[in-house]
This record gives structure tokens, C-alpha cells and sequence, in this order.
């Protein structure tokens, strides 16, 4: 039997080749938003949220649309289909993680938090589902866009909305664990739990010999903590919110970082170091409330999670808060001169 032409109408008199393009512009926009919500601050952060919890939604909705043209693709024998399958079983896994850590009905699988699973999903997706976009290409014709078919693609919008709504009122009726997590998705954690980024690891570092290298207004200063704590020390409450799906709200004691650097000029930013080597920058206008912290709680950081001094920065996730951090120095290169995600 001859395959079905490109441009067949599947169920309803939805051609074929633009279900294959509505689900990628709905993955596309599902990983955007999923990643986007770390980049960004309250409000935006929590609008990108819902907006990927209804991307996920309609995702399941335009499944059975979906199904008839994997099966007609799965008749014929091709060699990147097993790629397709791993896509297709990726994005299964995806949404299955996502719900499961929204509702909290499972929060951890095989000693990792589910928000983790889910993430790991996603990532592994990427590269399958632009291999599949260029592999696949979909030619979208004047006459596929008609009133009607726009209606129809508006109308699931909505309707994914309302069941994003409805999941949300079964979650908080009843009284589910997912109607106590933030805003971000994230869970409460009484203390902070240790955690690295991507290849990052935790060093070895001798507390004796460690030394902090502030290269800042007043010169090249090698300080160590012994005499750090001979200056005067902030304490700020902040909230540690960690890309893999928990959060702490702690106390934070150390020393402000405007304070041990000095104003960085006009267009410029201050970068802080690891010993590890990982980093991230800072503007100007984005130091209000950044410490290099010792100690949390009142009580000194262990070395899992950062000492002898971390950074602390309100209102950004876990990413943002260099740990085991050796050195501070201003720069004159603006504070984006960076990967909006750390590489390492």
C-alpha cells in the first residue's frame, strides 16, 4: 500500500503535515518556557510556569491528532525511526515527570527529585526534536490557514488552559502536596540540599590555606577568612530556589559584596569565581542584598554546600549562587558578557 500524501487530512480535516508542526511549535514553546522561567524574576517568572504547565497540556491533547501519522510512519521501514521512538518515549517521560511533580503524587524517583527527571527529559529532547524538524520538514501552504483551522488551533489553547485550571483545583482540593510548592514549582526543603551544576563538582579545599582574591577599587587583596571576620558582617534573609525542583528559605551571614569590591564603573560588572572554575557575573544595579556568606543559619556552611564562602543573590535560582567561590573581581565587560545558562 502506497504511504498516505504529505498533505492528507488526518482526523477532523486536520492536515497531517500541520499536526507535525502545531506539535513542534508546542514542544518548542513547552522548552522555551520550561527553561525561560529560570532566566527571569517575579511576575514573568510565574506567568512562564503556567504558560509551560498548558504548553504540556496541549501537548496531550494534540495526541490524538498525532497518533494516526506515527502510525502510518511506523508501517514503513525507515532507520531513524528508533530515533522517533526515543522522541516520542522522551516526551512521554517529559510530561509524565511534569505532572507527577506538579500534583506531588511522586516527588522523587530512584534518589532523585522528580523536577530533576523531568529536566534531564527535556534536555535529552532538544537535540532529538530539532534532528526531527530538519528531518522531517513540513511546507505550510496559504490554503492550510484558514478560519476555521485557526479557530480550531485557538480553541485547544483554551481548552488546555482550562484543564491546567482544573488539575490546579483538583491538586489544592485535595490538599495534594503540589498546591504547597512556589511559584517556581519548587518544593520547601528545611535546609538547602547539595547540589552541582551540570559538571561542576566540590573541591578540596583547604580551609588553612584558602585564601579570598578581591581584585577590586582599592587594588589585589588575598584575604583570609580569618581576617574577613574581622570586618563587620550582613545578615539577610534570602530564598535558595534550586533548578531541581526545591527551595529554602534561610538566613544568610557574610560580608556585603559591594562592600569588599567597591562600585564597579559605568557598563561594567563583577565576576565571582569558584575554585572550581565555574562563575557568574553581576551588574551595577544587581548587587543590592549579595553576600559572599560563611555561614547559614547562624551556624558555618559545610563544604557541600559552598564554604568557606558561597554567594547569596535574592531573587535568582540556585544557578546564580557561585559556591566555594576564591575570587571576586571587577570587570569592565557588561554583566550579559556571559551564557544566560553556566556551560559548566
Amino acid at each position: 500500500m502506497a504511504p498516505p500524501a504529505a498533505g492528507r487530512r488526518g482526523r477532523r480535516g486536520v492536515p497531517r503535515r500541520l499536526t507535525n508542526v502545531g506539535l513542534l511549535l508546542v514542544l518548542a514553546a513547552v522548552l522555551l518556557t520550561g527553561v525561560g522561567s529560570w532566566l527571569v524574576t517575579e511576575p514573568v517568572q510565574r506567568w512562564l510556569v503556567v504558560g509551560h504547565g498548558v504548553g504540556g497540556l496541549l501537548v496531550v491533547l494534540l495526541v490524538r491528532w498525532k497518533a494516526p501519522v506515527v502510525r502510518s510512519g511506523w508501517s514503513r521501514s525507515r532507520r531513524s525511526r528508533w530515533a522517533s521512538a526515543a522522541l516520542a518515549v522522551l516526551t512521554v517521560l517529559a510530561l509524565l515527570t511534569g505532572v507527577l511533580h506538579s500534583t506531588g503524587l511522586a516527588t522523587a524517583a530512584a534518589g532523585q527529585l522528580m523536577m530533576w527527571w523531568h529536566v534531564a527529559a527535556g534536555l535529552v529532547l532538544l537535540p532529538l526534536l530539532a534532528w526531527h524538524a530538519v528531518s522531517h520538514r513540513q511546507r505550510v501552504r496559504r490554503t492550510d490557514l484558514d478560519r476555521r483551522l485557526l479557530l480550531r488551533g485557538g480553541g485547544l489553547v483554551a481548552l488546555a488552559g482550562l484543564a491546567w485550571v482544573a488539575l490546579e483545583g483538583v491538586v489544592r482540593l485535595a490538599d495534594l502536596p503540589g498546591a504547597r510548592r512556589r511559584g517556581t514549582g519548587s518544593y520547601a526543603s528545611d535546609l538547602p540540599r547539595p547540589t552541582i551544576w551540570l559538571s561542576d563538582r566540590v573541591p578540596d579545599v583547604d580551609p588553612d590555606a584558602w585564601r579570598l582574591t578581591v581584585s577590586g577599587v582599592a587594588g589585589v587583596q588575598r584575604l583570609s577568612l580569618a581576617e574577613l571576620r574581622e570586618r563587620p558582617t550582613t545578615t539577610v534573609r534570602a530564598v535558595i530556589d534550586c533548578t531541581s525542583g526545591w527551595y529554602s528559605d534561610q538566613e544568610w551571614t557574610g560580608w556585603p559584596l559591594r562592600d569588599l569590591l567597591g562600585p564597579p564603573a559605568a557598563g561594567g560588572s563583577v565576576v565571582v569565581r569558584s575554585a572550581t572554575g565555574y562563575s557568574r557575573r553581576l551588574g551595577p544595579d544587581e548587587l543590592d542584598g549579595v553576600l559572599l556568606a560563611h555561614a547559614m543559619a547562624g551556624r558555618a556552611l559545610p563544604t557541600s554546600l559552598g564554604a568557606p564562602l558561597r554567594l547569596v543573590v535574592p531573587g535568582r535560582r540556585g544557578f546564580w549562587w557561585v559556591k566555594w567561590v576564591d575570587r571576586v573581581e571587577l570587570d569592565d565587560r557588561p554583566a550579559w558578557w556571559q551564557p544566560a545558562l553556566p556551560l559548566q
